[in-house]
């Protein structure tokens, strides 16, 4: 019997880390009855995605997407194999509402089995972690920019904010029973990690000899820098983005000024608590709406005990001094371009 299973991130959920390692894996995973098809140079399945999703127009694959899908239909839709995609670009919610999902539907029908796999974390940790994504290749909204159009329509930067439209396009499409949504945070606490669930969730021991290198060897890939030095660098840099030497500098003191241990948050304390406020009944609808599927499944609500170190706490010290190095810099720099004329 033949099963197709879907990963479709959410994005920062460790989808790099994932991919990687089935991508390198793809042989051992194979003698245990799972594919991770090797469509192209890209260890994530990103070309799958470009019907629906202009972002993945860089991995475009020979033939095209469709030609991809009827190719793994005709190969593994009769055979005993569990097939893995892996994409986060299946997970967004734009351009024009994401991914057609009733098509994607129709085009796995060959399998006798299909299942949908999606990673979700705290809303305030999500949206950090995509605003410092996007800080590595272009100057990010501000923060309160993508708070407002997460909270007025659930969307932000194409990305879901409220879980439960995705999940309301998801059960139209693939019926809410071959749906399983995994809690990152659950995951990560878990013995093995993100990894280590979620081989197990494909019936995979991660304990296996030949599998035990994916979880011993998987350190995360794609790490977004520390929040607060994102933001810091960003402000300085606008409209263009931020070097990674102005994010290591920003880090450098504020590290100075508020010592190793601060754990810091993208937002201010009144925006955490909107944006908790917010989604924590949402996630609450969420897990109730599962508990006939998967009565383990569970969001906790957001939880800012842990951090130290907001926004509103950047202070004029801290400005003067991380400034007053990028001037000194720059002032020696004068001189010794005048002293070399």
């Amino acid at each position: 019997m033949s099963k197709i299973i879907v990963h479709i991130g959410t994005h920062k959920t460790a989808t790099t880390t994932i991919q990687q390692r089935f991508w390198s894996f793809a042989p051992e995973l194979a003698d245990h009855g799972l594919v991770y098809p090797l469509l192209s140079d890209s260890p994530g399945h990103h070309g799958l995605v470009l019907p629906w999703s202009p972002a993945a127009e860089e991995y475009r694959l020979p033939g095209g997407a469709e030609a991809a899908f009827a190719r793994l239909v005709q190969e593994y839709g009769d055979s005993d194999y569990t097939v893995l995609l892996s994409s986060e670009e299946f997970s967004r919610a734009e351009p024009k509402g994401g991914v057609n999902y009733d098509a994607l539907r129709r085009l796995l029908d060959g399998f006798d089995e299909i299942e949908v796999v999606c990673l979700l974390r705290p809303q305030w940790q999500f949206i950090q972690s995509v605003y410092l994504e996007l800080s590595k290749v272009m100057s990010p909204p501000r923060p309160p920019e993508l708070i407002s159009p997460a909270l007025n329509r659930g969307v932000f930067a194409g990305m879901w904010a409220d879980y439960t439209l995705l999940l309301d396009r998801l059960e139209a499409a693939f019926g809410p029973e071959n749906i399983t949504l995994m809690d990152f945070e659950t995951c990560r606490r878990a013995e093995g990690g993100v990894m280590g669930a979620l081989l197990r969730h494909l019936g995979l021991d991660p304990e296996n000899a030949a599998l035990k290198p994916m979880v011993a060897d998987a350190g995360a890939a794609n790490v977004s820098p520390p929040p607060l030095a994102g933001w810091a660098s960003n402000i300085l840099s606008e409209p263009k983005p931020a070097p990674v030497w102005l994010r290591r500098r920003a880090q450098h003191f504020l590290v100075q000024e508020y010592g190793p241990r601060a754990r810091s948050c993208l937002f201010t304390r009144p925006e955490f608590d909107r944006l908790k406020d917010h989604f924590d009944p949402i996630n609450a609808e969420l897990t109730q709406r599962r508990q006939p599927y998967q009565p383990d499944f569970a969001m906790a609500p957001a939880d800012r005990s842990g951090l130290t170190l907001f926004r509103e706490d950047i202070g004029v010290s801290f400005w003067l001094q991380f400034c007053r190095n990028l001037a000194q810099e720059m002032l020696l720099e004068d001189r010794k371009s005048v002293a070399g004329q």
